[in-house]
Formats: structure tokens, C-alpha cells, sequence
């Protein structure tokens, strides 16, 4: 199949945080068909370092830990909403589950799927999940790390798919690589970031955004977002596209302020938060789920984070 760039538009700006956005516009010739995947090939297992592709209903505990409660410590200090004002309290499964999941977090068809729930628990109207490999499985250079995906569909969705230090250092001095986030809101964007600096007064983000056309959004089909890690730089990819939509390396000039600190080991996250402050803690209560059949929407899977599949293969 021939790729053909219908357009690219290329702009720098500045947030009003501070963060440095980079934001492409991308029609390839292949999102004209009629297809539920645009995701580019599956890894096979020989060639892969781990394959992750959820054909069995359990979520193995070898390889998977769950994050629990609203937030988390620094040092002594609690950190509520994520340090991101989020409102999802995130769940983990009951003792005497056999399948290791939840009714916010379950594998069906061969999918895995991060469902929130409009319910009080503990004091909070959400419930969540977020799944991390930490001291079960690290991630490092060189690699391709891969997901293939659909996003959910309404204001407050908050789905991501990201890198954090395997050892323990304060953030951002680690660094975080955010692989993929998405807004609820708006179905054809996605974006990567790069966090690193000093403290969190003092630091700066990288961000990559690529818009693709409605009619082959996130929501509707599956897309794959693929980062290419080498030492000293990073490269990010939507689909089969053979060119970066975003791609930075150790000579940008954010790293005279701050040490590149992404050439180390990380862990993997993934969640699906509620509110906070990506999308200007906008939620609309009438979009989620209410219950673990969410039987108050006609097509529950519109508002699940679905994952198909993870690969991580050595370059």
C-alpha cells in the first residue's frame, strides 16, 4: 500500500504552562478505507522481546500491578488527584478474584479494556484503573515500544499509555515519557510528551501532537502510536507512517537548561483518568458509565479506553 501526505502542517508554540508544543496535521491515503484497524502489523513473538495481546481473560500477575486510591505519597506528603487535580479514585481487584481484573479493568474478545464508572466510592463520584509493570518488567534503549488502540468518547476521558524511571527519582529529574495521551473531547488528536528538569518548578515538557481526519478518528478505529528509542533521541510514529510525527534528540536546546535524562531504564503505565488539567478539568458527568454493564449506554465500547495489543521489540 502506497502512503500518500495529503498535508502536513508543522507549529511550534508555547502553552500557557510553559510546555513546548509541536503540533502536526497528517491524511495518509490509507485512512480512505473502510477498516476497523489502521494499526501497523502485530510483532510476532519470536521477534519480539514481550508481546502483550490479551487472549487470555486473565491479566497475568507476573507481568501486571495495580495503582489503588486518588493519588499518591511524596515522602510523607499525600498527593490527591494525581498531582493533576484528577477525580477518579482507581481500583484493584477483589481477593478472591480468579482473573485478576475489575469491573473498571477486564479482558474480553482478546481486548483490554479500561472502563470508568460514574459511582461514589470512598468519597469520590469516579472509579478508574491504572496497571504499571514496575519491578515486573522494565523498558529501555534500543527498542520500539508499540500499542494498538481506541480512545473513549466524551469530555473528562483522560486514557494514556506511559514511561516513568524504573529506579526511584524525584520527578522530573527521571524523566517521563508519555507514549500517548488522549482527550476525551476531541477524537482526532493524540499527543506524546516529554517531562524532565530539576523540581516542578523548574522544569520543561516537550509535546507532539498529530491530528488525523475525523472519519478515521481515535475513537472509531484502532491507530497505533509506536515510539523508536535510540540513545540520545526519541522518535514517535502514528500507524505504518515511515516519518516521525514528533522526534526529539539530546541537542535540543531545552537540554542546555536540564540533563537528557531518558536514556536510563522505565517502567510501563497505563490508565484512564477522570477530569484534571490536560483537557482544563472539563467533564461531562453524562458521558460515563454507571455501572460495570454500563447499561445506560446503548454501545458501552465508545466509552472504554480498548487496547488490542503491546509490543516491544529490540532494535
Amino acid at each position: 500500500m502506497k502512503y500518500i501526505l495529503f498535508i502536513i502542517i508543522s507549529l511550534n508554540l508555547i502553552s500557557d504552562e510553559g510546555d513546548i508544543v509541536e503540533r502536526k496535521t497528517l491524511d495518509l491515503d490509507s485512512y480512505n478505507q473502510n477498516i476497523n484497524s489502521f494499526c501497523k502489523p502485530k510483532p510476532s513473538p519470536e521477534h519480539s522481546v514481550w508481546l502483550e495481546d490479551f487472549l487470555k481473560p486473565s491479566l497475568s500477575v507476573l507481568e501486571w500491578n495495580y495503582s489503588i486510591t486518588n493519588g499518591f505519597y511524596e515522602g510523607r506528603k499525600y498527593i490527591s488527584g494525581w498531582g493533576n487535580g484528577e477525580l477518579q479514585y482507581y481500583t484493584k481487584p477483589k481477593k478472591n478474584s480468579n482473573t485478576n481484573t475489575t469491573e473498571n479493568l477486564f479482558i474480553e474478545n482478546g481486548f483490554l479494556k479500561i472502563q470508568p464508572i460514574k459511582k461514589n466510592h470512598k468519597g469520590f463520584q469516579y472509579t478508574s484503573a491504572r496497571i504499571n509493570t514496575k519491578g515486573l518488567r522494565e523498558f529501555t534503549h534500543p527498542s520500539e515500544i508499540t500499542i494498538c488502540f481506541k480512545v473513549p468518547k466524551g469530555i473528562g476521558f483522560w486514557p494514556a499509555f506511559w514511561l516513568m524511571p524504573a529506579d526511584d527519582i524525584k520527578w522530573p529529574q527521571g524523566g517521563e515519557i508519555d507514549i500517548l495521551e488522549n482527550r476525551g473531547r476531541i477524537t482526532n488528536i493524540s499527543s506524546s510528551a516529554l517531562h524532565f528538569g530539576e523540581r516542578y518548578g523548574k522544569k520543561s515538557t516537550l509535546v507532539g501532537e498529530v491530528l488525523i481526519p475525523r472519519y478515521a478518528n481515535f475513537k472509531d478505529k484502532f491507530h497505533s502510536i509506536t515510539l523508536r528509542w535510540q540513545k540520545d533521541k526519541l522518535s514517535f510514529f502514528i500507524d505504518s507512517h515511515s516519518e516521525p510525527y514528533f522526534q526529539i534528540d539530546k541537542n535540543h536546546p531545552e537540554f542546555k537548561k536540564y540533563l537528557y535524562p531518558f536514556n536510563r531504564n522505565y517502567y510501563l503505565i497505563i490508565n484512564v483518568a477522570v477530569g484534571g488539567k490536560y483537557d482544563d478539568y472539563l467533564v461531562d458527568t453524562e458521558a460515563f458509565c454507571e455501572d460495570s454493564r454500563c447499561s445506560n449506554k446503548e454501545v458501552p465500547e465508545d466509552h472504554q479506553f480498548i487496547i488490542d495489543w503491546i509490543g516491544y521489540t529490540k532494535l
